[in-house]
């Protein structure tokens, strides 16, 4: 079997259809599409169970996230390549067979990348929301060309540092018969463990500018919650400190100790006015928790080569963390 596509969909009913309707009309045979259903409680599995009644549908009890929902879906899977898409995007007719050719071109490249819009524009006047993903020094992982408007500089297939959970398509060999997330993250910043991880092995990530996507960003989370930045800064911290924790040579860490707490203090007291007392107690005991998981899981030994990632990694500065505003948006979500 050469394609499998996955989707969580988590209360995004009146998105996914529009998903669905765009794979129909893909250029490449997809051989399997499998949804795993985060517990949705808006109607999502009686609508995709009458709609689209040929897709593998595996509805969960509870929510177990984005990263561990991907996880589930994966092991049903059985494809050479697999598409990881979020409910609320929509793809152009030859997204898919694009990104399927630049696997097909290298076996030495690991995942691959489309240029993703924001659903909200379109044409020549499009603004990006990731042409692939950067990640820095102090653990952040952003949207390359982030609400910049498409010109030359997105118009070239090329390697990116890193890439985005909300739509890629994976060459499952790469994963060394790993999940492809790892599932104590919940969500944001799967895709930065999972860009290191490939990197790390050896393999490219690219960046194929004739695959597009349009994103709804955050539309499931936003539906959740009245403060979607307090639930983004609350996973995305937590989850950052863990990657750096694990992934992160001591030498580097050290240098960018400072720094690191730094953004992490804006942050804290940040959810400390929105949010109050207790999700600050929760955010801040968390972040320790997971600083420790990743310590942990680091002296158990990960396999990754540092060096062969480091190069692809931006180095940020004092001025950098007081802007904090580009390197603070993750895309998986």
């Amino acid at each position: 079997m050469r394609l499998s596509v996955i989707i969580v969909n988590w209360n995004g009913r009146q998105f996914i259809g529009e998903l669905l309707d765009s794979l129909s009309r893909q250029s490449v045979h997809i051989d399997e599409t499998i949804v795993v259903d985060n517990a949705s409680s808006d109607g999502s599995t009686e609508f995709l169970e009458r709609h689209f009644p040929r897709l593998t549908l595996v509805p969960l009890s509870k929510n177990v996230g984005f990263a561990q929902g991907n996880n589930v879906a994966f092991k049903y899977s059985r494809g050479e390549y697999v598409a990881f898409l979020n409910s609320d995007t929509v793809l152009s007719s030859d997204c898919l067979f694009e990104l399927v050719r630049l696997l097909d071109s290298d076996p030495h490249t690991g995942a691959v990348v489309p240029k993703i819009y924001q659903m909200d524009r379109g044409g020549d006047t499009a603004l990006i929301e990731c042409a692939g993903a950067e990640f820095n020094n102090l653990g952040f992982c952003w949207g390359r060309g982030a609400g910049q408007r498409d010109g030359p500089r997105f118009g070239t297939a090329r390697q990116v540092p890193a890439l985005t959970a909300c739509a890629t398509v994976v060459r499952r060999n790469a994963l060394n018969g790993e999940p492809p997330f790892d599932a104590k993250l919940f969500m944001y910043y799967e895709e930065l463990d999972l860009s290191l991880r490939l990197r790390g092995r050896g393999y490219k990530i690219m960046y194929a500018p004739s695959a597009v996507v349009w994103h709804r960003r955050g539309g499931s989370v936003k539906q959740a919650t009245q403060t979607p930045v307090l639930f983004t800064q609350f996973y995305g911290n937590r989850n950052r400190v863990k990657i750096l924790s694990k992934y992160y040579p001591l030498r580097l860490l050290i240098r960018n100790l400072p720094l690191i707490l730094m953004s992490l203090a804006y942050w804290d007291i940040f959810i400390l006015r929105r949010g109050g007392a207790g999700l600050f107690i929760r955010a801040l005991s968390d972040q320790i928790r997971f600083a420790c998981q990743g310590a942990a899981e680091r002296r158990r030994g990960t396999g990754v080569r540092s060096e062969r990632w480091l190069p692809r990694m931006t180095r940020h500065g004092l001025a950098d963390v007081l802007a904090l505003r580009p390197a603070t948006r993750t895309y998986s979500g």
